[in-house]
């Protein structure tokens, strides 16, 4: 039971803090904290999806790598969008 739940809630805010975390090294060139970083991961995980299948890319079991990649896209996205609209 204990182990369901880590895997559901420890993986998510881990990969998110570090996607949040490569896309302000490649936006700014400097992270901007955890809560900053896990933020911008997790809804640059739902924005990278989203474009994903906008581009007809199907990332179910495509494997680790390529969601990566696609969540990264997406967090970088979502700091441009932030970036044009609050600076």
């Amino acid at each position: 039971m204990l182990d369901h739940i880590i895997d559901f809630t420890a993986w998510p805010i881990l990969t998110g803090i570090f996607i949040g975390y490569i896309a302000n090294r490649i936006m700014s060139g400097e992270g901007k904290g955890c809560c900053m970083n896990l933020f911008v991961g997790i809804i640059g995980s739902y924005a990278g999806t989203f474009i994903s299948h906008l581009l007809n890319i199907d990332l179910f079991g495509k494997g680790y790598f390529t969601n990566f990649v696609f969540c990264v896209v997406g967090a970088v996205a979502v700091l441009w969008i932030w970036k044009k609209l609050f600076d």
